[in-house]
């Protein structure tokens, strides 16, 4: 079912504000998309008053500088309307006033997403908000908090690479698996999107061993149950290639002990795979301990330099 609705006309929601990972989830969205998918490209102007602003009220005309974002944010959209129909896309454009509907930037590009019926919604993970900075512990996590909708984050410092390789589809896919189920629907997500772009796709599991352990204490016994649901998850995973007819391969990978974590082992995997965009469950386990937005996610979305594509635990899948 999953694949069924990825191969169906997608509803792809794109925030942008003209940063540089804004320009970046741009040439994102043209990959992601295919013909006849529906772009809305959105920009929030946000109201240049605060309590700062507000001291100096009578030295800044704040109205000329509500017209002035009002400006920039047109011209943003219409570059990003030329680039995406140069592509061969018919995106819509609109720009919203937080002045006028009182709402913050996420919950603004959340609300367009859930009356529009976007599918996925892509976003830049640093970038301007009006005239704040919004970082990805701010504006981005608060929209993949309450999205109920696959979010693709773009990094700014991501690899300047064309994403448009093979006819605007990707080619190589990673997904981290773990044995939760939030990441199983992560698994199904990627494969479908995969099938979808006619990619490879690879799987990783990544053990966290637990320790240190105290002195004389046996851990072969727990490294070993450890190992053992890692394999089994690759094995599964292994099964549902096949049936799907997918070409890929999986890996088993380990924490080293000392300064690495799960990330970090992610972010090297989709560098040896080159992989166009790696694919998480936002909630999950590693190793016996529950990962969240906050570490994991969020840390391979910062630093993987390419663009990552988290599926909250309660986005539907089917």
């Amino acid at each position: 079912m999953l694949l069924a609705r990825l191969l169906m006309t997608k509803r792809i929601l794109l925030a942008t504000d003209g940063s540089e990972s804004s320009r970046r989830a741009l040439r994102e969205a043209a990959a992601f998309a295919r013909n006849g998918d529906m772009i809305r490209v959105i920009h929030t102007v946000e109201d240049p008053v605060t309590p700062v602003t507000s001291a100096f009220a009578k030295l800044i005309d704040l109205e000329q500088v509500r017209r002035d974002m009002q400006r920039e944010g047109e011209e943003h959209l219409a570059r990003a309307v030329l680039y995406l129909r140069e592509e061969g896309l018919d995106p819509q454009a609109h720009l919203f006033d937080l002045r006028t509907t009182g709402e913050t930037v996420p919950e603004a590009i959340t609300r367009e997403a859930n009356e529009w019926g976007a599918d996925i919604i892509i976003v830049g993970t640093h970038g301007r908000g009006g005239v704040r900075r919004a970082m990805l512990g701010s504006v981005a996590e608060q929209i993949l908090r309450s999205a109920e909708v696959p979010v693709m984050l773009v990094a700014g410092e991501a690899r300047p690479h064309s994403p448009l390789r093979a006819g605007g589809h990707y080619e190589r896919i990673l997904v981290a698996l773990d044995d939760s189920e939030t990441s199983r629907r992560a698994f199904e997500y990627a494969l479908s999107l995969a099938r979808a772009h006619a990619a490879s796709l690879r799987v990783v599991h990544v053990l966290d061993m637990p320790g240190p352990f105290p002195e004389g204490f046996d851990s072969a016994p727990l490294l070993g149950a450890v190992r053992a649901v890692g394999e089994q998850a690759l094995k599964w995973a292994t099964r549902r290639l096949h049936e799907a007819g997918v070409p890929g391969d999986v890996e088993l990978r380990e924490v080293q002990p000392v300064g690495e974590g799960v990330a970090d082992q992610i972010i090297c995997a989709g560098k040896e795979t080159d992989a166009d965009v790696i694919v998480l469950g936002t909630h999950g386990r590693r190793g016996f301990r529950r990962f969240t937005l906050g570490s994991v996610a969020e840390d391979t979305a910062r630093h993987a330099g390419r663009p990552v594509l988290l599926l909250p635990a309660h986005a539907p899948v089917e």
